[in-house]
């Protein structure tokens, strides 16, 4: 577990000072939870301190604008009152100071921000903005930023809003036109208007802590674990805070709103403006450069597998100079040329020396070594060197398609309307490997109607005769998913053929990979091949299909990740190429030939492949974030385990075929047969577990197929074979690394790829357009220094 790993990564051997610090800490602390309340001088932050030191299980550091205002109940060694006001950002910075100092390293573990402005009259703060904004909500920003990463070793930190409790009738933040110009006097509303009315004021500042919420949920939760919860106050709901901060239940759920009953929490159902994503990411960066607030690099916990750290320690070095030589040699095509590099002569006397060396070895023993392996191991097939995935020139592809959708339209004509009872479900790449076998699956049950989007109709014939398909209840489209075009057609396709029955499951598994290719092939619309395939048209897919998701009572999205695209694995983090999207320079200026990878670098088949695949999941947690609260439909990636003999390693060499599925069969125990993986995705698209949104699925312990009678009786549980198998009560919620989370990534992705696939995506919000220009946003936030821009860096660095 992360409280595990947490512990493993930072144990080492007691010294003396550490003793004695501890001891000091001991002294100091004991064993209580450490928590810091602003407006601790208040009525409620008074009743709330009483009963948590009641308790006798905290201590509270309280935040007071006067300490004579204190009850003399709460002296009490526990409670260290210290001065806040929170309508000063120098006085928030000082508290945050007293408060690291006074901790001595000990981790916070609640962190509740209460500020009960409650002025009618138009005030201001004594940094210039308007008072109500600045205590509710900027000054809790920014104490945010500076104590969050206090929270990052506790067990169990959580992290509240207070909230007055209001229905945010009146609230509309529109397009933050006053936040972007600054919030200065005399700009008092946050919409940019200059009238001011405080009950809007009030219910702006509610919503605008609500959006953080959201959006620190999404940002750091899965990498820091801390619980982000806003708490409504409602009357006579005065111990509902203590609740928040001390019921168990308090930390189940993270980027929710609690409110009190009187009796218990209660999760409240939030106004769809609460989820928006895009005013979220506006308000948070804008914010930054107002309170010129500094966040904390994301401690990511990485996982004490001895394995993983071997190979990383070995492979680290490599990995880092094959990039820069990737970077340095084959440039930037279409983008820049590669860097000029001018050698001191000292660098021009060994890099003479080592070709020397080079050219010997290469035309000695490495001559001979080739001749060997050519021999012993075989030659790269054809296909291998040229791509397997075959090209069709541009008049081909037009007079096969107007004959495959004449064909379609006559075919479908004839046929009934989709069976009212069954759950739609399209999924690409159905005619082989893991598509074939889990549209056999899901046609098995009885309660599926399945669209498989195919290249190849005869082949798809042949494989559903073979396998035995319902097909009353499959039907083959033609999609070529290196093309856009196609693409559209197919949906269209869809949507004529499910008339008014919403599409329930949409699966993206279509996907080819071509390792050994020397040099980058292009997709009809000129795009790198195996990103268009694997993801741009997978993302374009979306896009259209999922306004017909909108009426289905359990919609669901997946896309089939790969353990090569999450380098917090032994498979994504230590075999060059690592999966990396840098900047995503490549997208932003437009992916068209001759720009060959999304970073913008020269082409390696293996890395375009990962590259694609952690798209897909950086997508797959960005869909969750901006559509899931609105649109009910859940979004995840799944990870099947280790196909060996799959057909996508059709273009490795023949020994490796071979010996592959051994190796991982009995050596690792990670392999897995093509039927099993297709009742992994089966059960992602069925179980009603899989309901949850924005989750990586995996299954745990050995694989059933193939392990002897061992792993028939313990039903494919065998620990430690490497996380690839288990049965279908082995799922679980795998944990993704800090690329695959960065929010930040996902907000870039996503623009840059809508802008190359021309997407359409439905308002994340019914009725508000929300868009946000990523451009626009940074020469916003860019106007006063560099500090956001190093943020925004320290985030990507440490994601």
């Amino acid at each position: 577990t992360a409280s595990a790993f947490q512990f493993m990564k930072n144990w080492k051997l007691p010294s003396r000072s550490k003793a004695k610090a501890k001891k000091v800490l001991q002294d100091r602390f004991g064993d209580k939870k450490l928590v810091v309340l602003t407006a601790a001088d208040s009525e409620l932050g008074q009743k709330t301190v009483q009963s948590l030191l009641d308790t006798g299980d905290y201590h509270v550091i309280g935040g007071v604008s006067c300490k004579e205002n204190l009850d003399s109940s709460l002296q009490n060694d526990n409670f260290t009152p210290f001065l806040c006001d929170l309508d000063s950002f120098e006085s928030v910075r000082e508290f945050c100071s007293e408060v690291e100092g006074f901790r001595l390293g000990k981790s916070l573990d609640r962190l509740v921000c209460h500020a009960p402005a409650s002025e009618d009259q138009l005030k201001w703060s004594q940094d210039g903005h308007e008072h109500i904004m600045q205590t509710n909500f900027l000054s809790p920003l920014l104490m945010t930023g500076l104590l969050l990463s206090g929270l990052e070793d506790s067990v169990d930190a959580r992290l509240t809003f207070v909230c007055d409790g209001s229905d945010s009738k009146i609230a509309d933040l529109k397009d933050l036109s006053g936040f972007e110009g600054g919030f200065q006097e005399p700009v008092t509303m946050a919409d940019g208007t200059n009238e001011f009315n405080a009950d809007k004021a009030r219910e702006d500042a509610d919503l605008c802590k609500k959006l953080l919420t959201h959006f620190l949920h999404e940002k750091y939760h899965k990498l820091n674990y801390v619980s982000f919860s806003n708490f409504d106050v409602t009357s006579g709901a005065n111990n509902g805070l203590f609740q928040v901060i001390n019921d168990p239940k308090g930390a189940q759920k993270s980027g929710i709103s609690w409110t009190f009953d009187g009796e218990k929490l209660v999760e409240c159902k939030e106004t769809a403006k609460t989820y928006d994503l895009d005013t979220a990411y506006k308000l948070f960066h804008l914010s930054q450069k107002i309170t010129d607030a500094e966040w904390p690099q994301v401690k990511v916990v990485n996982s004490p597998c001895p394995t993983l750290k071997v190979i990383g320690a070995i492979t680290k070095g490599q990995v880092k100079k094959q990039e820069l030589k990737r970077m340095r040699e084959l440039g930037r095509p279409g983008i820049s040329e590669p860097e000029e590099f001018k050698p001191t002569r000292r660098q021009k006397v060994v890099a003479f020396a080592d070709k020397s060396v080079s050219f010997v070895l290469r035309n000695t023993v490495g001559r001979v070594a080739k001749v060997a392996t050519s021999r012993l191991l075989g030659e790269f097939p054809e296909e291998a060197l040229t791509g397997s995935f075959d090209d069709i020139s541009d008049a081909d592809m037009r007079e096969l398609e107007a004959e495959v959708f004449a064909q379609i339209t006559q075919e479908e004509a004839k046929k009934e309307v989709v069976d009212p009872e069954k759950k739609l479900v399209v999924i690409t790449g159905a005619s082989s490997g893991l598509g074939r076998k889990t549209a056999l699956a899901l046609l098995r049950t009885g309660e599926y109607h399945v669209i498989g989007a195919v290249r190849d109709l005869d082949k798809m014939e042949a494989v559903a005769e073979l396998d035995g398909f319902d097909m009353d209840n499959f039907t083959p489209m033609y999609c070529e998913m290196n093309s856009f075009e196609s693409v559209r057609e197919f949906c269209k396709n869809v949507d004529e053929l499910r008339g008014d029955k919403p599409l329930d499951r949409l699966i993206c598994n279509a996907g080819v990979y071509q390792p050994s290719l020397r040099y980058a092939k292009w997709s009809k619309d000129g795009h790198e091949q195996t990103m268009q395939i694997n993801f741009l048209s997978h993302f374009l897919m979306i896009s259209i299909l999922m306004n017909s998701m909108s009426k289905s009572d359990d919609p669901r999205v997946t896309m089939v990740g790969s353990v090569t695209g999450n380098d917090n694995t032994v498979g994504g983090g230590g075999v060059y190429p690592i999966a990396d999207l840098h900047d995503l320079d490549g997208f932003k200026a437009g992916f068209e030939k001759p720009i060959e990878m999304a970073d913008g670098y020269g082409f390696i088949g293996a890395k375009a492949y990962k590259d694609s695949k952690l798209c897909l999941m950086v997508l797959g947690n960005f869909l969750h974030a901006k559509y899931h609260e609105n649109t009910g439909i859940a979004f995840s990636t799944m990870y099947p385990g280790c196909i060996a003999e799959s057909p996508l390693f059709r273009e490795k060499r023949a020994w490796f075929r071979k010996f592959f599925p051994v190796f991982m069969r009995f050596i690792t125990g990670g392999f897995v047969g093509e039927h099993e993986a297709g009742q992994r995705l089966f059960q992602v698209m069925h179980d009603p577990r899989c309901r949850k949104s924005g989750v990586y699925w995996s299954w745990n312990g050995g694989p059933r197929e193939g392990r002897g009678a061992e792993a028939l009786e313990k039903g494919g549980q065998i620990s430690g074979s490497g996380g690839a198998g288990g049965g279908w009560n082995s799922i679980f919620e795998n944990d993704q690394s800090g690329k695959v989370l960065n929010i930040d990534t996902g907000f870039k992705l996503f623009e840059y790829a809508t802008k190359i696939t021309g997407a359409e995506w439905p308002e994340a919000v019914p009725g508000v357009e929300t868009t946000v220009d990523l451009s626009r946003v940074i020469d916003v936030v860019d106007i006063n220094g560099a500090n956001i821009m190093q943020t925004n860096k320290n985030a990507t660095v440490g994601a």
